[in-house]
């Protein structure tokens, strides 16, 4: 695996970087076919909070793109969660790939994570509210990043399954029953919800 890292306004010493590579190194053996990773590093400027060496990893290779952004109190703990929380992530992986190949595989209808996807959709599930922002009632979020990328079509449990993959809260794709653009979303109990456009 060809591992790249970056330290974004901060040095990563020698023995950071050796445990980078035997560490994030040793994931393939989860998953076949990872031959690339991304491992970036930064610091938290707030001196107030004791997790401040941030480190984000993205793992790439044959159509798999697996992320994990994590915090610790010194790099070498930060680099320990991000190998845990790829390595939970790459188990989920290597468990759809092996039923995709296996479909008489038997789940588990009602506690499956995707079986219950499924359930939310057949019950017309709606989205929760969004989270209140700062104290500050006139606070406003500012646009400070964008991004621009190519939706993929897929079924909505496919988009579950890619979210949980990336870490994110949500996921943007073209719905493959509707061929619409819609997203998935991590509910506040850890289920998933499903917003599609109604056309």
């Amino acid at each position: 695996m060809q591992i790249t890292i970056t330290g974004r306004k901060v040095q990563v010493p020698d023995d950071v970087r050796a445990a980078v590579e035997r560490k994030i190194g040793a994931l393939d053996r989860f998953v076949g076919g990872l031959d690339r990773a991304e491992v970036v590093f930064r610091e938290e400027k707030n001196p107030r909070i004791t997790e401040r060496e941030q480190v984000e990893v993205t793992l790439l290779g044959h159509g798999h793109h697996v992320r994990a952004s994590v915090a610790g109190v010194d790099q070498h703990q930060a680099v320990d969660l991000a190998v845990g929380k790829l390595g939970k992530q790459l188990r989920k992986l290597k468990t759809r790939v092996v039923r995709r190949h296996r479909p008489n595989l038997q789940r588990d209808e009602v506690h499956h994570p995707l079986a219950r996807l499924e359930n939310d959709l057949v019950n017309g599930e709606t989205a929760p509210q969004p989270a209140a922002g700062p104290e500050d009632t006139g606070w406003v979020p500012r646009i400070v990043r964008r991004k621009t990328f190519d939706l993929e079509l897929m079924d909505p449990t496919e988009a579950v399954t890619r979210m949980q993959l990336l870490d994110h809260e949500f996921f943007l794709f073209v719905n493959a029953d509707s061929g619409m653009p819609s997203v998935v979303y991590l509910r506040s109990d850890g289920d998933a919800g499903l917003i599609e456009i109604d056309a």
